[in-house]
């Protein structure tokens, strides 16, 4: 990396992409637009259609889309040398789900689920995955400032006007944003904080976004009361950290976090948030994990699940058919469990699969020495999101999809070795030299 954070040698590369791609092309600039503008409306699934489920991130994401088959920029291989292994998981995970659902289950929710997976990891796959470096900062950024203008819109609403039971937060006190889901909105703000620090780290953003954005989001999620969420930033900090080799960097996390989880034991309840307090101080302080949440309740159904898939070899019961045949009558909140029961163990694989192909690519990434640190993001991202799944439901969720694409795009800008734009400075204000850079870069760009 150099000093501005943009890898060595990445913008001296020839661009194999499409020139319409570029930020110079009228019909690339709109594409990026409307594909911020979906980004941006990603946790805003309050703006959705009430016949299906359809959001305005997704009206600008086909716009996007739209924009990219125009400009012919539309990327063969979005994900680059994982494209194949990822688009063989999304179809035995969809091609799975369809036909247990046609066998077994209801052919309706079985077309309605399959299509649901089907737009989120492979259409939007081509929006964000195929985007060369300056293009995925913008993106990340535009994630980043919407989840950062979701918790404080929290903070006003639950600290400042103290209210429940609206439609920003539930009848209990927990914020639920506008995700509309406590345990979603908590694991959405968890996903972004590996995007944060990777761009602070690559130099997309100065240092102390890092130490406002941070802070903000977990306090965000201890607004929320979710146990799922705090592990979650517990986990991607200390992935993140530890990946970067650093023994500075871990030993002041240690520090911090050993010094916050003392602060928060010992005097947690004159100032953090009473659902907070009822739902994960109790059960941290106490020792007792089933003060934790409804943590029995999703472990009978964890159970039950197993029970279910040991005759879930080939075939599933169906889409969305799990409430149906559970005895508590609600899904599983085990994504993992909930494929294999409903889609069957190839269905399964093909999640799996999806999994591994984010692994690859940010392996490949890490071999180069310009592409260390979109590694470290895009391993943290994936590793991420695959412990979260184990604490909920069907993933198909665009406030899901769109953060672990996102934390792929990096990696994948980098196997491909496309040039900076020039339209696209951000990066180089840190330079030793800006005007020497930015006369290089006009020169390379020309």
């Amino acid at each position: 990396m150099n000093h501005a954070g943009v890898p060595r040698g990445y913008w001296a590369k020839p661009d194999r992409r499409p020139a319409a791609a570029s930020l110079s092309n009228g019909t690339g600039k709109i594409g990026l637009w409307l594909a911020m503008a979906s980004v941006f409306l990603t946790p805003f699934n309050i703006l959705r259609v009430d016949t299906f489920y359809f959001t305005a991130s997704d009206a600008f994401a086909l716009a996007a889309v739209f924009a990219m088959v125009l400009g012919k920029s539309l990327s063969p291989a979005p994900l680059a040398a994982g494209t194949l292994l990822w688009n063989t998981g999304v179809a035995l995970l969809c091609g799975m789900l369809l036909l247990s659902s046609l066998i077994n289950g209801d052919p309706q929710r079985g077309f309605i689920i399959s299509a649901q997976y089907l737009y989120a990891y492979f259409l939007l796959a081509f929006m964000l995955a195929s985007r060369p470096w300056s293009e995925t900062v913008l993106l990340t950024k535009a994630l980043i400032c919407s989840i950062g203008l979701m918790c404080i819109h929290g903070i006003v609403v639950i600290d400042i006007l103290k209210q429940q039971g609206t439609y920003l937060t539930s009848g209990n006190g927990r914020f639920i944003g506008w995700v509309e889901r406590e345990n979603e909105c908590a694991t959405l703000i968890a996903l972004a904080v590996p995007l944060l620090l990777w761009l602070v780290a690559s130099g997309g953003a100065r240092p102390r976004w890092a130490w406002i954005g941070v802070p903000l989001f977990a306090y965000g999620i201890v607004l929320t009361g979710s146990n799922t969420g705090l592990i979650g930033l517990v986990v991607a900090l200390t992935v993140f950290v530890a990946m970067t080799g650093s023994w500075r960097r871990i030993i002041l996390l240690a520090v911090s976090s050993l010094g916050a989880f003392f602060v928060v034991v010992t005097w947690g309840r004159d100032f953090l948030p009473p659902i907070f307090q009822r739902r994960v101080l109790n059960a941290l302080q106490s020792g007792d994990i089933d003060e934790a949440g409804t943590f029995a309740d999703r472990m009978r159904l964890i159970h039950e699940a197993i029970t279910k898939a040991d005759s879930s070899s080939l075939l599933g019961i169906g889409a969305d058919q799990y409430r149906h045949f559970s005895e508590l009558h609600a899904p599983v909140h085990n994504v993992y469990l909930l494929i294999w029961v409903e889609a069957g163990l190839l269905g399964l694989i093909g999640f799996l699969l999806m999994l591994v192909a984010g692994i690859i690519i940010g392996m490949l990434a890490a071999r180069l020495r310009q592409g260390r640190i979109s590694a470290i993001c895009t391993l943290t991202t994936v590793l991420l999101f695959a412990a979260l799944a184990n604490a909920l439901p069907h993933l198909y969720s665009r406030f899901f999809v769109v953060p672990l694409l996102l934390g792929i795009a990096p990696s994948v800008a980098i196997l491909r070795g496309g040039p900076v734009p020039g339209a696209v400075v951000g990066f180089l204000r840190n330079a030793r030299s800006t005007r020497g850079r930015l006369q290089l870069l006009q020169r390379r760009s020309n």
